[in-house]
């Protein structure tokens, strides 16, 4: 345990390593960008590339402050976009709430015209059973004697007697 493991692959250096010119990295991250997608790290590298490119005069320095500008406008762009469409999601869900509301509203007074007419309502949602308020009995008649009242046993005895 003390022992470190020994390496699976054992990597060798081919030559002495060199160091990479500010030209070449700035052509080789050029190179890069054209494939990269849309990310904040694109930004990066872009704006990375762009010192490189004004330091080793590739670009002038207005070109590299018109790039950084244009950055920031779709930046800006972006966000006002996403803003609007949030503000437009917030609006349809209050149009929405209002809506609902108002159906609401109406199936409320639906009932209550529902309710004038003699029935009452149980349960509360739609789809509910009614029953009428005459006074009828739902469940059929009330048997008269029932085996398991303990007074019916009492009653059954003073009969027999």
């Amino acid at each position: 345990m003390d022992k470190p493991l020994a390496a699976p692959v054992l990597i060798t250096p081919l030559s002495a390593s060199t160091k990479l010119p500010p030209s070449a990295a700035y052509g080789q991250l050029v190179h890069c960008l054209a494939d990269l997608p849309a990310s904040p790290a694109r930004t990066q590298l872009e704006r990375l590339a762009d010192a490189l490119g004004v330091e080793t005069g590739a670009l002038a320095e207005s070109e590299g402050a018109r790039r950084e500008a244009e950055r920031r406008a779709r930046r800006a762009a972006e966000k006002a976009e996403r803003r609007r469409r949030r503000e437009e999601d917030k609006r349809r869900a209050e149009q929405g709430e209002i809506e609902g509301l108002l159906e609401d509203d109406n199936d409320a007074d639906a009932d209550e015209d529902a309710g004038q007419d003699g029935d009452v309502e149980m349960g509360g949602e739609d789809g509910d059973e009614k029953m009428d308020d005459r006074g009828d009995v739902e469940y059929g008649d009330v048997v008269e004697s029932d085996e398991d009242e303990p007074d019916n046993k009492d009653d059954e005895d003073d009969m027999s007697d």
